[in-house]
């Protein structure tokens, strides 16, 4: 903590613990939760220890934990694991089209490696970003195209 941080006085913590457990019950339950099924990362157990112990909760660290329980529901993990095999079958129609086609074999190892790269990012975030949404559509068409010329 900074040097400039006044801890409040025991009383005062107290208040603040009793307070934290009306008002935000339903997120504590959450969080717990998460905890005890070990969904929770390092900055969930930081919000929920944060709730306990009587520290103030500013609008935004509400939010943040808002958005850890709506991002653990079971609809949204559900969504996840959708977009995560929907994308991994793209990848490797790529990577089979990329077998395909009468490439250099420098340039087919820097392609295996870029989509492997992908394809670790897919599982890690569960999505990827729009360059690397272009980027994966750019290769399956040059690799169409080749592909039919071979053919």
């Amino acid at each position: 903590m900074s040097k400039f941080y006044k801890k409040p006085s025991p009383e005062k913590l107290k208040e603040n613990i009793k307070f934290n457990k009306k008002t935000y019950s339903n997120q504590l339950r959450e969080l717990k939760f998460l905890i005890e099924t070990k969904k929770a990362d390092n900055f969930t157990t930081e919000m929920y220890i944060a709730l306990i112990g009587g520290r103030k909760i500013t609008p935004k660290m509400l939010d943040a934990i808002n958005k850890i329980i709506k991002r653990n529901s079971p609809v949204e993990v559900e969504k996840k694991r959708i977009e995560v095999t929907r994308l991994l079958g793209k990848t490797r129609l790529v990577s089979e089209l990329l077998s395909k086609c009468d490439y250099h074999h420098v340039y087919v190892a820097r392609s295996e490696n870029f989509i492997s790269s992908i394809e670790e990012s897919i599982k890690k975030w569960g999505n990827l970003t729009k360059n690397q949404k272009i980027a994966l559509n750019t290769m399956y068409k040059r690799f169409l195209k080749k592909s039919e010329k071979k053919a």
